[in-house]
C-alpha cells in the first residue's frame, strides 16, 4: 500500500502525519480540559493515537540507533509525567495512570526484544511476536499506561505489517480489534446502532496509507520540537483550565 511513487499520486510525508496527529491530539485535549461538552473534539482526537503508534513503529525501523531511540522515548516519558498527571489527575504525581510515551517506550522495548529473540536465539517470527506481544500487553496493563496493553499491541501490529504484501488487511484488523473491542470506550449511536467512540480511530488509516516513506522536513531542532510538544501543550492547557475554573 505504501510503495508507489507516482507523479500525480496523493501522498503524505512523515512530517505531514506528525502535524495531523499533533493537531488531533491538541483538539482532543482541548476538548477534555477546556470544552468538556464539545464531544466532537474528543471524536477528532481519536485519530491521534493510531498515527503516532504507526510512526513509532516506522521510526524504530528507520532509526540508525535503536538504543538511543528507545532511550529518548523513555526520557521523554519521564519528563512528560508531571504535566500529564497535572492535566488528567490534577496532581503532580499519579501512580495509577501513566502518559502515552510510556506506552511507546514499552512497544519499542518489545520490538527490540523480538529482534533479539530472532537474531540471537533463532526464534521463529510467530513465536517471537507472540512472546513480546504478551509481555508488552501485560506490562502496559500493569503500569496502567495510556491506552493500556492494547495500545502497545497496536504499535507491534503496525511493525509486524510493515512492508508486507497485504499488510493493510492486518492493520485494518488490528485497528478494529484494538479500538472496537479491547480498549474501554464510551458509546455513540450511529444509524440506530450503539458503537464504541474509540472505533472512530479507524478513520486514521486512510491518512496512514497515504504515507509512502517520504520523510519531509526534518532535523535535530524539529525532532526536539516533536518531543517537546506533548508535555508543553499539556502544561499550557492545564494552566489555562485552572484560570478558567478558578
Amino acid at each position: 500500500m505504501r510503495r508507489g511513487h507516482g507523479k500525480n499520486q496523493l501522498e503524505l510525508s512523515a512530517f505531514d502525519l506528525k502535524l495531523a496527529a499533533m493537531a488531533a491530539m491538541l483538539v482532543d485535549h482541548m476538548g477534555y480540559l477546556l470544552f468538556p461538552m464539545s464531544m466532537w473534539m474528543r471524536y477528532v482526537g481519536r485519530l491521534a493515537f493510531p498515527i503516532f503508534a504507526f510512526q513509532i513503529a516506522e521510526g524504530w525501523y528507520r532509526t540508525h540507533d535503536r538504543k538511543k531511540y528507545t532511550l529518548r522515548l523513555l526520557i521523554c516519558a519521564v519528563l512528560s509525567e508531571v504535566p500529564f498527571d497535572l492535566a488528567f489527575s490534577g496532581t503532580p504525581v499519579d501512580a495509577g495512570y501513566q502518559n502515552v510515551l510510556w506506552t511507546f517506550s514499552i512497544a519499542a522495548a518489545a520490538l527490540w526484544a523480538a529482534d533479539a529473540l530472532r537474531e540471537r536465539l533463532r526464534f521463529p517470527l510467530p513465536l517471537a511476536a507472540l512472546l513480546v506481544a504478551g509481555a508488552g500487553y501485560l506490562l502496559g496493563e500493569w503500569m496502567q499506561v495510556d491506552y493500556f496493553g492494547p495500545g502497545v499491541l497496536l504499535v507491534l501490529a503496525f511493525a509486524l505489517c510493515r512492508g508486507r504484501s497485504g499488510g493493510w488487511i492486518g492493520e485494518l484488523a488490528a485497528m478494529v480489534i484494538v479500538n472496537g473491542w479491547l480498549l474501554p470506550s464510551a458509546s455513540m449511536t450511529v444509524w440506530g446502532m450503539e458503537l464504541p467512540v474509540q472505533l472512530l480511530a479507524v478513520a486514521a488509516l486512510p491518512l496512514i496509507w497515504l504515507y509512502r516513506g517520504r520523510q519531509g522536513p526534518h532535523g535535530p531542532w524539529m525532532q526536539a520540537a516533536w518531543y517537546a510538544f506533548y508535555p508543553v501543550h499539556l502544561l499550557i492547557l492545564w494552566l489555562i483550565s485552572r484560570s478558567m475554573w478558578y
